[in-house]
């Protein structure tokens, strides 16, 4: 938790600890904006959230956009 709470400033280093927060999310899909489209489970499947997580507009607060992803 501590490593997440280091890394805020850059989302796509919280994608390896997503599988110990979230069951059946292995991955995030980022776009090169750090909008977060969806998430991908342990065997490959691809899932399209209806709303999109805009990582930027939590201006750097993990836990904004972590409680977006659920």
């Amino acid at each position: 938790m501590l490593e997440i709470v280091v890394e805020t400033k850059d989302p796509l280093h919280v994608q390896p600890h997503l599988k110990k927060l979230f069951e059946g999310i292995a991955r995030l899909h980022f776009d090169s904006n750090l909008v977060i489209h969806g998430m991908y489970s342990s065997e490959g499947e691809r899932i399209h959230f209806s709303v999109q997580v805009d990582t930027v507009e939590a201006q750097g607060y993990v836990e904004k956009w972590l409680l977006q992803v659920r």
